[in-house]
């Protein structure tokens, strides 16, 4: 009798002791992201999907013990794909804005990121609608930056034009068809800037600091409701900021003051 209540007690113990994240029962999640935005998230060579944000979700999935699926898609689907269940979680630098989090539930906040124009050397652009009248600056749709514009600078005389991805908004940018792009900042250095394509172009201009939209900390987006989930990686998230984690992630992919975790 003795050995068999020795026995509980042990395995009881022992059940207490498993990290909580353990027993969350999740044997699957189905990420989504937009792989044409270094360092965040983007495709090596070999067509894997590589960034920071990859790294916090395959993590994710190793303290869960859960199975990764990683699905490639455009920005603007991403929360039209959640409510249709097609995925789980969008995973591709999505600002938790107050007019999504109408629409979708988001995750316990990751980080926070800097918003820069890109242009041509020397063009002295800021971040103003008096200093863009009558230019074009190229935005990726679906994105804060993109409503940003649109809300302070194109009622006054700033054309912006919005591409599926910054891809297409770069290419613009060194072909002439745009003066600027508008994003975060690490963005513009590791997908254009960097490159041949980019050598005659650089970040210009003042970091936006009075604008809620644009200083709101990124997050994973997750359907209404989904509870269970969230719960789940939010603990996560919470241990990778505390164990640092967060922060090795942050330093593997970014230059000094592009990126700060989220408190």
């Amino acid at each position: 009798m003795n050995k068999i209540l020795a026995r509980l007690l042990m395995a009881a113990f022992c059940s207490a002791a498993l990290p909580a994240v353990q027993a969350a029962g999740i044997e699957e999640i189905r990420f989504a992201t937009e792989a044409g935005y270094p360092p965040f998230e983007y495709l090596s060579p070999s067509g894997q999907l590589q960034g920071f944000d990859i790294d916090i979700g395959n993590e994710i999935c190793k303290r869960l013990q859960a199975k990764c699926v990683w699905t490639d898609t455009s920005f603007d689907s991403l929360i039209p794909g959640l409510q249709a269940r097609k995925f789980d979680l969008a995973n591709s630098t999505m600002t938790a804005t107050a007019a999504r989090a109408k629409v979708i539930d988001f995750t316990e906040p990751m980080y926070i990121v800097p918003v820069r124009l890109a242009a041509r050397k020397g063009s002295g652009l800021e971040p103003t609608a008096q200093s863009l009248a009558g230019k074009r600056v190229g935005v990726q749709q679906g994105t804060t930056m993109e409503t940003y514009a649109r809300q302070n600078w194109a009622p006054n005389g700033v054309t912006v034009v919005a591409y599926p991805s910054y891809t297409d908004a770069f290419n613009d940018l060194a072909g002439g068809r745009v003066d600027a792009t508008f994003q975060e900042a690490q963005n513009a250095v590791e997908g254009f800037l960097t490159k041949p394509a980019g050598a005659d172009f650089e970040l210009t201009g003042a970091v936006i600091t009075d604008s809620a939209i644009l200083n709101e900390p990124i997050a994973m987006g997750l359907r209404k409701g989904n509870k269970k989930l969230k719960n789940a990686v939010d603990e996560v998230l919470r241990a990778m900021k505390a164990d640092g984690t967060l922060q090795t992630f942050a330093d593997k992919y970014f230059q000094k003051d592009n990126i700060r975790i989220a408190p």
